[in-house]
């Protein structure tokens, strides 16, 4: 019988709350996730942010690329949109460490995807501040960029990391993952199928899939081995 999978809650509860901010995250957290899964970028004077888009105009009341604003710059602007957005107020686009400090308060496990950054000195930066958190055993990283997974491979050994993919799986992917162990696929549901999940698991591979909100398609994964479910709000019951 497989084991049941981890519910990751997708950039926090972000069904019921703006994405990607301390208010989903913190619900995420009360809602009894084992994990939750926020998108970070670099900004031009080394900090790390949590957003998703590659611009802060879908979110916020700003304009521009995520990756051009400064730390100062940023938190000026306001979030302005995403769901149940009356019911708060005065959200900010969160600082990575304030996402992990929710986290470590809940006993969260951290999916951290990596998306926009300007130098590898950055990676580095970003590998520093989660050890700092003393939560490098409740995390990984997750990125569409098989590159910058193998860079933060050379900057620290033993991290799990995680490839992001939209594509069909393929042995390629489980060649990267060799190279990257510990690793795990996260495929998004709608390019794979429960048989991948179930020959990834005889390879000794896990895999978490993304993002699924309604029972009937979580349920054939989740009896193929899925070891993840992403997902923007809560699938079990």
């Amino acid at each position: 019988m497989n084991q049941q999978p981890k519910y990751v809650a997708h950039r926090g509860l972000s069904m019921k709350a703006p994405e990607n901010t301390v208010a989903a995250f913190e619900l995420a957290g009360r809602s009894g996730f084992w994990g939750i899964e926020c998108d970070t970028y670099c900004t031009t004077d080394g900090r790390w942010i949590v957003h998703h888009d590659r611009t802060v105009d879908r979110m916020t009341n700003g304009t521009g690329r995520t990756k051009d604003f400064s730390f100062a710059e940023i938190r000026e602007l306001s979030i302005t949109s995403g769901n149940g957005i009356s019911d708060y107020s005065g959200l900010r686009v969160p600082t990575l460490e304030e996402v992990l400090s929710v986290c470590v308060s809940y006993g969260m496990h951290a999916f951290v995807e990596i998306e926009e950054y300007h130098q590898d000195r950055d990676l580095e930066r970003l590998v520093e501040l989660v050890r700092g958190y003393g939560i490098m055993g409740q995390m990984s990283f997750i990125c569409f960029n098989a590159n910058d997974l193998l860079k933060v491979r050379a900057i620290d050994p033993a991290v799990p990391l995680g490839f992001l993919s939209a594509k069909p799986p393929s042995e390629a992917d489980l060649e990267l993952i060799g190279r990257l162990q510990p690793a795990f696929l996260d495929y998004d549901y709608r390019t794979a199928t429960p048989d991948d999940v179930r020959n990834c698991s005889r390879a000794g591979v896990d895999v978490s899939i993304w993002t699924v909100n309604e029972r009937e398609i979580s349920r054939p994964f989740e009896e193929a081995g899925a070891a993840y479910i992403t997902t923007d709000t809560i699938l079990w019951d």
